[in-house]
Parts: structure tokens; sequence; C-alpha cells
């Protein structure tokens, strides 16, 4: 292959891509999208390439490139001459908006100049005819005909196509490039060929499917044409029974279902109400007597006031479960008292066996005046060898309660919740249970409270051992007047709410 080829192939790769070119684009400043001035700019762009080029080959020393030079100039005159010249004259006399007709003559006679501005690009070549192996004067060089080195016989010397050092660094990596191109267009061509197979694959799949989907769609009409068809027959058939007589006998039969139902129900033996609490702390809520006129109540009933308890603190909470209990406890007394008053704190440890019950702390604190007072009781925690451990985890019961002289006049009643300080030991409770993980929390906002009527000024007949004087015979209510079903409340006691 000679320099001319390799320079013609790479002419036509590099026009071929042209279009790509973002630069060449955007150095042709073309405005606006008028066909003519793009055409237009690119021929003059085109002209002006061929000129410099005209003028390399004036310079050039080397007869190989003066050669390629001007073959390519040449090829560049004979495309805008026969195709872009053509195209530019149709583009100039086609009417555009915008354009006045003294603006499209301009535009004729711009295209009329251009073929003298093609002719006059020197590439070369010579109009005189060719004798004895010269040619005339070319624009190339200007020293007069140029003389090829032939041999007698009308060949070209050997040392015309003797490469230079250029050339042939040249025509290297045109080779190398040429590979490269040819190795990518084999993997194109596999990939394509790859393409080929699976949409081949996808169109037989497609031709499998389509039955498939026609009888699919032919089930479908049918099925919907069934479903029809019973909506209708459906219709009829509850218009028929739902008519006028229909609808009394169903009105009829109605009724007489709804006496039988009555009539069992009435009749029906009394059920027991189901307490949710436990046996032993549900024993309040049996039947009381009937309440009775306070004027009726002996005198010593009246000094059932005698001490009020106005607010009980629980300190130290929630806390662990070996920790020692804490209530900061606030009364007042109304009149002075002989005797001392007895704190006692219970732990219930069993809901249905009062043997669990532990005593946790009894104090005497006295003599008690008239007026105010506050002190803090601390207690230790409850023996868990003394509870069973089924009884420990779970929700219990802690009872403070008040005596003058071996009477119980106040009580005041916690929920404890013992549950383990572990998401993980609450979600799997381990077979034995680890008291120290064992987290106590008392429900001290909702405190429940039980008042009994007693003698503070019992007689002197009245002996210190005797029993607790027979409470007043009320049931338990509040404020309200609304029988309250506490655990906490003794028999017959009278609740009422406690300030924190």
């Amino acid at each position: 292959m000679t320099v001319i080829d390799i320079l013609t192939r790479v002419d036509a790769i590099c026009q071929k891509y042209d279009k790509y070119d973002v630069d060449k684009l955007n150095g042709a400043n073309v405005a606006g999208g008028d066909a003519f001035a793009i055409q237009y700019a690119s021929v003059d762009a085109e002209i002006n390439q061929c000129v410099e080029k005209a003028e390399t080959a004036k310079q050039e020393k080397n007869r190989a490139a003066v050669v390629a030079l001007n073959a390519e100039i040449r090829r560049t005159k004979a495309k805008l001459l026969e195709e872009d010249l053509p195209k530019l004259q149709r583009l100039a006399v086609k009417k555009v908006k915008g354009l006045t007709k003294e603006e499209i003559a301009t535009r004729s006679d711009l295209v009329a100049a251009l073929p003298d501005r093609i002719q006059s690009i020197p590439d070369g070549s010579s109009t005189a005819t060719k004798k004895n192996g010269t040619w005339g004067a070319s624009g190339s060089r200007t020293g007069g005909a140029i003389q090829f080195d032939t041999t007698p016989d009308g060949n070209f010397d050997a040392e015309y196509f003797k490469g230079t050092k250029e050339s042939n660094q040249f025509r290297g990596e045109y080779e190398m490039r040429r590979m490269k191109q040819d190795d990518d267009l084999e993997v194109i061509g596999e990939g394509l060929e790859t393409l080929k197979n699976m949409a081949s694959d996808m169109n037989e799949e497609l031709d499998r499917q389509v039955p498939l989907m026609d009888e699919m769609d032919e089930k479908v009409d049918r099925a919907n044409a069934d479903l029809k068809n019973t909506n209708v027959r459906l219709k009829e058939t509850v218009l028929q029974l739902r008519s006028s007589r229909n609808f009394c006998i169903d009105i009829i039969l109605l009724c007489v279902i709804l006496g039988i139902a009555a009539y069992l129900y009435n009749c029906r033996p009394p059920a027991q109400k189901s307490d949710p609490q436990p046996p032993r702390l549900a024993q309040s809520l049996s039947s009381s007597p009937p309440l009775l006129d306070p004027a009726r109540l002996p005198p010593a009933a009246a000094a059932m006031s005698a001490v009020n308890i106005t607010n009980v603190a629980v300190l130290d909470n929630p806390t662990a479960f070996l920790n020692p209990f804490q209530f900061e406890i606030s009364y007042e007394c109304l009149v002075p008292l002989d005797d001392d008053l007895e704190w006692k704190l219970i732990y219930v440890g069993s809901a249905e066996d009062e043997n669990y019950d532990q005593q946790l702390e009894s104090v005497l604190v006295g003599p008690v005046n008239v007026g105010t007072y506050r002190f803090v009781l601390q207690a230790d925690p409850p023996d868990p060898s003394k509870i069973r451990e089924e009884d420990i985890i779970g929700v219990t019961v802690l009872l403070l309660t008040c005596s003058y002289m071996g009477q119980e006049f106040m009580r005041v009643g916690y929920y404890v919740n013992n549950d383990y300080d572990d998401e993980q030991l609450r979600e799997e409770p381990p077979a034995k249970v680890l008291i120290d993980r064992v987290q106590r929390n008392i429900l001290a906002d909702k405190p429940r409270v039980t008042k009994f009527p007693i003698n503070f000024h019992p007689e002197p007949s009245t002996s210190a051992g005797q029993q607790q004087q027979e409470p007043q015979t009320a049931s338990p209510e509040n404020h309200a007047g609304i029988r309250i079903p506490n655990p906490f409340f003794g028999p017959d006691a009278t609740a009422s709410g406690l300030s924190h």
C-alpha cells in the first residue's frame, strides 16, 4: 500500500467522523437553525482548509507529501463542486421566513462566486497536455514543471518509491491503528452476533408463548361470560325469594326467635360474678349490710377523724427488690391523744395464703398533740426465702396501716410490680429467680386509702386489750357515693382519696 493510499484512507476516516467534532461545529459560529447558513459555513470552512493545505504543499520539500496533499485538495474540490455546491444552490433560492428578497439575492450571489473560489485553489495539476513524461507548472511548485524519474521503458525508478523515515513511521503507526480497529470491529461483530442469537431465542420464546396467551384469553372470556350468567340467575332468584309475602314470614320468624331468646334469658339461674382479683384480695367484695342512718351511729364514731393522713410520699422508687422501703408520711391531729400511734408496713407475699405475709416494720409515734407532723418510715425489704418463687415476680400489694390503742383506723394500699431489670430476662425468665436482678416498682400515683371508725377516747371501764370497736356498717364508698371494688378495703370501711 502506497503513501497516497494511506493518506486517502485516513482522510476518508477523518471526514466520516467530522460530524462528531464539537469544536469544529462550534468554530463554525453558525447562528440560528438556517440550513443555508449551516451549509455555507461548512463549505467556506472546507475551502479555507484547502487553501491552507495548498500553502503547506508549496513549502513542503518532500515530494511524496506534496503529492498526497495535492491529491487531498483535488478530492475536496471535487466534493465541493459535485455535492455541496448543488445543495447550496437549492437552498439559496429556497424561501425562508424572515428573509427579504435582497437577502435571498445576496445568497445566490455568494453561491455563484463559490465555483471560482474552488477552481482557484492550487492542487498541483496543469491544463497543458502531458508530453515526454513532463507536466505543466503546478501550483505547488514555482520553478517550472515537475520531472518524474523514470526508466527508458516508462517505469518509475526504485528511488521514487523509497520512503523517508517520517513516512515509514507514519505507515507503521497507521498499520497499528488499522489492526486495532480491526480487532475492535471483530469484538463488535461478536457482540452483534450474540445479540442476534438472543433476539432469535426471544422470538422463538414469544412464538411459543403466543398460543398459551391465546388460550388464557379464551378461558378468561369464558369465565367472564359464566360469571355474568351466574349473576343474572342469582339476581332473579333473590327477587323471587324476597317477595312481600316471604318478607312478612321472615319478620314473624325473627320475632318468635327473639321472644324465645328473651324467655331463656329471664329463666336462667343467677350467675355469680367473676372477680379478676385473687380470692384473698376479693374478700372485701362480698355482700355488705345495708347502710345505717348516721344519726343512729354511736357518739364515738364522731371521733373517727381525730387523725388525718395528709400525704404519703414513696421515696427511692423504683429500686432494687433488696433495697429498703422508705415512706415520708405527713398527718395532722385534731385533738390531743393520750396514747401513741402505731404504724405498720405489711408486704403481701401471696394472694392465696396469708401465711406468706411479712410485717416489715412496726413503730410507735407519740405523744400526739394537736398539730401537723411529718416523719420518714424506713423498713427492710421482704425476705425472699419466705416467699414462693412463683409469687416473687409479678404484681402484689403493700399495706401501710395506722392504729390507736389496738384499733386500726387508717389503711393505705399500693400495688407493687416486681420484674427483672433486663429486657432479655423479662422475655426469657430463668428457671430460678435471680433476686439481685429483680426491680421493685411501687405504683405511688394510685394509692388506695381505707378509713375505719374507731373510738379515740374510750371510757375508763374499757380494757386496753379489748377488741376493735364494731366499725361503721356502711359499704365502701368514694366521695361521689359510688361503691369501689378494691382489695385494699376492709369490711364495711369508708374509702377516700389521698394527696401526694
